[in-house]
């Protein structure tokens, strides 16, 4: 159940926002449809940085950066066949890997609502099956790091972005399974071995085929899970061969694009050190505000426009913390190591590609960009090793599930509110005075009642049957020690 449960709570997601609702749509919607190479999508203009696409491909957002304004004035679009306008916002360039962008270009259609709704839905079906062969293939006692690493940071952000026509949630998906498969890889044993080691591979393509930056936090969640299983086998340094391969992936990506263009930009400005000292010691002082930003805290859904409020995001952040310090009990030298690393990762990463482009935090670097190696870090904290086990009381799981089921259900309800009619008309029902849908049977009501309830549903029955690790003897699995031995004395 917990599958098609995740897979209706993603669709709800996928359906509570318009065409064009994620960052730079614009963008990365032309360059898919420019991917198809027909130019009955995507036209050449007699400009070399210009083409010519369907109005609702090149200029969607026409409710960008304004809460109050509903997705309504997509009604002025030109839907018509043949109706074609011209942008220079593209990957035309390269400053973009194509990967993602020809994969999804294979469903784009004459039906740009259509075609639009299907690549979600194929994103939504690409993270429900990766996760569920990753479950299926992983050690058993390492299937509380997947639920749990999931749970902890999607909402609202990832839940969103996972449900878009942004890239980033191929960076997401590829970072946040790469890594874990990788670790099953170097300790399961058979033909899960086999196809463990193939996952990593997709992760590898997906991540670095998606966003450059996604190809720097690919190789440090790589360089986690090697130092996590590291031993001094003869096998060990054998499988090690699997992630050179997938260096060699990352490698092969990240130079066909050019990225790193927009990323030294600032350089230019010749900052004296004093300057540089004082904007690196004011972003380090900032960039928490990147982290909790994954759970809508002072950063917005969408446009960085749909803002949540503060029971959203506090409701999230006690989640990850309670779990978090639970989880941080079962420690060794090693875990304590590679998370130290990535906390430190989590900060220097932001703040010198700021420096690097001469912008500060709350300019441009966003929280999405960093949420993959946040899935990666929040994993590390469940690592277990030995005998130890991560081991949350019923009343803790289940205060993280409705803390969960119940930010995600107010934050599905804002972000549908914010295009059906924009958020300034709040109102129970979604339905009422509605001035944007999709043309479907579906209404808005029903989306966010069902999608909420699947969503609370995958948490109820994954949570409570994850609150303990299962250990493993001598390589193989016994039973679940979700329950603490009984201890009957005086009898």
């Amino acid at each position: 159940m917990a599958p098609l449960l995740v897979f209706v709570a993603l669709a709800a997601w996928a359906l509570s926002s318009p065409v064009g609702a994620s960052p730079d749509d614009d963008f990365h919607l032309t360059s898919i449809w420019c991917a198809t190479g027909d130019s009955q999508y995507c036209a050449p203009s007699g400009d070399p940085g210009t083409r010519l696409l369907p109005p609702a491909v090149a200029n969607p957002a026409c409710f960008a950066y304004d809460a109050d304004k509903s997705a309504g004035c997509q009604n002025r679009i030109d839907f018509t066949a043949g109706a074609t306008e011209e942008t220079e916002r593209g990957n035309f360039a390269g400053g973009y890997p194509v990967v993602y962008y020809g994969t999804m270009s294979i469903f784009v259609g004459p039906d740009v609502h259509a075609s639009v709704l299907v690549m979600r839905l194929v994103n939504i079906a690409l993270f429900v099956g990766l996760g569920t062969a990753l479950y299926l293939l992983l050690p058993v006692n390492r299937r509380q790091i997947l639920i749990w690493q999931w749970a902890l940071t999607t909402v609202p952000l990832g839940l969103f972005v996972l449900a878009s026509n942004n890239p980033s949630s191929w960076a997401i998906m590829g970072v946040g399974y790469g890594w874990l498969a990788l670790l099953g890889f170097y300790e399961a044993r058979g033909r899960k071995r086999v196809a463990l080691g193939a996952l990593y591979l997709l992760g590898a393509v997906m991540a670095s085929g998606s966003r450059s930056d996604a190809t720097v936090l690919f190789i440090i969640a790589t360089f986690a899970a090697v130092l996590l299983s590291a031993h001094r086998t003869r096998r060990f340094w054998l499988s090690s061969i699997l992630p050179l391969v997938g260096f060699a992936i990352c490698a092969l990506l990240f130079r066909a694009s050019r990225s790193t263009d927009a990323v030294t930009s600032g350089l230019g400005e010749q900052l004296g050190v004093g300057a540089i000292v004082q904007r690196i010691a004011y972003n380090l002082t900032e960039v928490p505000s990147i982290w909790t930003g994954i759970f809508g805290q002072s950063w917005g859904l969408g446009w960085l426009d749909t803002s949540m409020p503060a029971v959203v995001w506090a409701s999230g952040l006690a989640a990850i913390i309670g779990a978090g310090f639970v989880a941080a009990r079962a420690s060794s030298a090693r875990k304590s190591f590679v998370v130290v690393v990535g906390a430190t990762a989590l900060a220097l990463i932001p703040v010198i590609l700021l420096v690097l482009s001469g912008k500060d935090v709350g300019d441009d670097y966003q929280p999405r960009y960093l949420l993959p190696l946040i899935v990666v870090f929040i994993g590390a904290v469940f690592f277990t090793g030995g005998t130890q086990q991560v081991r949350l009381s019923r009343v803790q799981t289940w205060l993280i599930v409705v803390a969960l089921s119940g930010a995600q259900f107010i934050a599905l309800y804002l972000n549908t509110r914010r295009y059906v009619t924009g958020i300034d008309a709040l109102s129970p029902d979604l339905d009422a005075g509605r001035e944007w849908w999709w043309n479907l049977i579906i209404t808005p009501n029903i989306a966010w009642i069902v999608g909420s309830l699947c969503f609370a549903g995958a948490l109820a029955l994954l949570l409570p049957a994850h609150r303990a690790t299962r250990l493993t003897a001598n390589g193989g699995e016994t039973v679940n020690n979700s329950e603490p031995p009984r201890v009957v004395s005086g009898l």
